[in-house]
């Protein structure tokens, strides 16, 4: 029996470095991999923000554009009734220059 704990006593600092390192070795797995988490919110984070200006960036685009169209639309649909309002004169000065005609006709023939 004297010889067996003779013989574990020779053994404990082995088994202590072993247990040592396998300590050491687990701790810095551990401290890798909450270093990898926070990295992996870190990029989460940035990629979020990176998608929400984006879009951002592309709902601007699109209200700028649709204003756009609207303001064209505008411009047309003014454009238009002013040629409607021309076009009416037009026709009511045609009126007016045809009364004069045949009067001028009429006036001739006598």
């Amino acid at each position: 029996m004297n010889e067996v704990l003779i013989e574990m006593a020779k053994q404990v600092p082995g088994a202590l470095a072993v247990i040592g390192t396998v300590y050491l070795f687990l701790k810095a797995e551990s401290e890798r991999e909450n270093r990898r988490i926070a990295n992996a919110k870190e990029m989460e984070m940035e990629r979020r923000a990176h998608e929400i200006e984006k879009n951002n960036m592309w709902s601007s685009f699109i209200k700028n554009l649709i204003d756009s169209q609207n303001n064209a639309s505008a411009v047309i649909s003014n454009a238009l009734a002013e040629h409607e309002i021309a076009s009416k004169e037009r026709y009511e000065k045609m009126g007016i220059t045809n009364d004069l005609l045949k009067v001028a006709k009429e006036t001739l023939k006598k």
